[in-house]
């Protein structure tokens, strides 16, 4: 009875130490795993979105925001048949309009060796305490686990991870993906931008135009922040970009409307000084205009003193300049969660309108 015992547990060690799961920590493989910002040489022992020289130079507010993950990734090539996630984050993990899945959780997609794209689900298998806690499990490889899949997870919109691992089991691989070396799309906007209210981090507006258009994407979308601060342009302005979006009417649409016209003038030439990349102006997406006359006032005026902005532009010659109206976002009464912010339709509904616009500048 005792050697059967002893069999027992030997048996259940060898189980045990052959599911043994190997953690690894992205921060530690080199400056280029973070994708989905341009300061990577800089920040390459954090998950933030700005360098940190404009921490003393833009305002503390939009400084705070850009320490919190929106539109960062990690790519990398497994073959394992699961995949865990473990980090910590240093804010709330929910807001009253958006759910901790959007506001401190994951996402992850993989692709195939076909290049068909396949969203993962975490059949809540996760858990959120003082560590949080994802699997992602039962993965079926179709063209093949000695292929494997390139996997990219989507990080935090709403909160500032300290630190994570990333686990496959022993006897597996996983490497992971460096950036591209593509110019980036450079997103400078609000709380929508942000990605509020996405239910989940992968359906923010930016990480979907990110997977369907093939090119990376800088989010920096300050929550209440977009403000067409010069500061901020001066730092957009580093960055070698493929195209400018510049989507910050809706904290601009009440008692700043008048700073609109100036503001964008300086914020454009800012950037026409280093750039000479296609930028694009973003209507406001009049939220609920249905119901309110005073915010139907409020959003006309501010789209009419960008237009102003925009056609004195164009009278003075600056090129490449473009402009994607309220009616083309085709924002409907259920695409909003409280009146300003989108679900997750209304994030579809962007990605859409953005994509349109983007493959017709870009001739794609």
């Amino acid at each position: 009875m005792k050697k059967l015992i002893l069999a027992l547990l030997m048996a259940s060690a060898a189980i045990g130490l052959m599911a043994q799961t190997r953690w690894y920590n992205p921060l530690e493989a080199g400056e280029n795993t973070i994708h989905g910002r341009w300061w990577n040489s800089e920040l390459k022992d954090t998950y933030h979105r700005m360098t940190p020289r404009a921490e003393n130079i833009v305002r503390n507010a939009v400084w705070n925001l850009s320490k919190q993950s929106a539109g960062l990734s990690i790519c990398f090539h497994t073959n394992a048949p699961s995949v865990k996630v473990r980090y910590k984050v240093k804010g709330g993990l929910n807001m009253f309009h958006m759910p901790t899945t959007g506001v401190s959780g994951l996402d992850l997609y993989a692709t195939d060796a076909n290049g068909q794209l396949r969203w993962c689900a975490s059949k809540f298998n996760l858990s959120f305490k003082d560590t949080i806690n994802y699997e992602f499990k039962d993965l079926t490889y179709f063209t093949g686990i000695d292929r494997g899949y390139d996997f990219e997870l989507f990080l935090p919109l709403y909160n500032e991870v300290s630190w994570m691992q990333i686990g496959v089991t022993e006897g597996y691989e996983l490497r992971f993906i460096p950036t591209s070396s593509e110019r980036p799309i450079v997103v400078y906007g609000t709380s929508i931008a942000q990605g509020a209210c996405a239910s989940r981090t992968g359906m923010a507006w930016t990480n979907i135009v990110h997977r369907e258009s093939g090119y990376p994407v800088v989010n920096l979308g300050f929550s209440g922040n977009g403000q067409l601060d010069a500061e901020t342009f001066q730092f957009l302005a580093e960055i070698d970009a493929r195209l400018f979006i510049i989507d910050c009417l809706p904290n601009m649409a009440t008692e700043r409307t008048e700073l609109i016209y100036d503001r964008l003038l300086k914020g454009v030439n800012i950037l026409r000084q280093k750039s000479q990349a296609p930028i694009l102006l973003v209507e406001h997406n009049y939220a609920n205009g249905t119901s309110s006359q005073q915010s139907l006032d409020w959003y006309t005026h501010s789209n009419d003193e960008q237009r102003r902005a925009y056609k004195a532009m164009k009278a003075n010659g600056v090129k490449h300049l473009y402009l994607l109206t309220h009616k083309e976002l085709s924002f409907t009464q259920e695409s909003m969660v409280e009146g300003i912010h989108p679900n997750d339709l209304g994030m579809r509904q962007y990605a859409d309108a953005y994509l349109r616009k983007i493959r017709k500048i870009l001739r794609r």
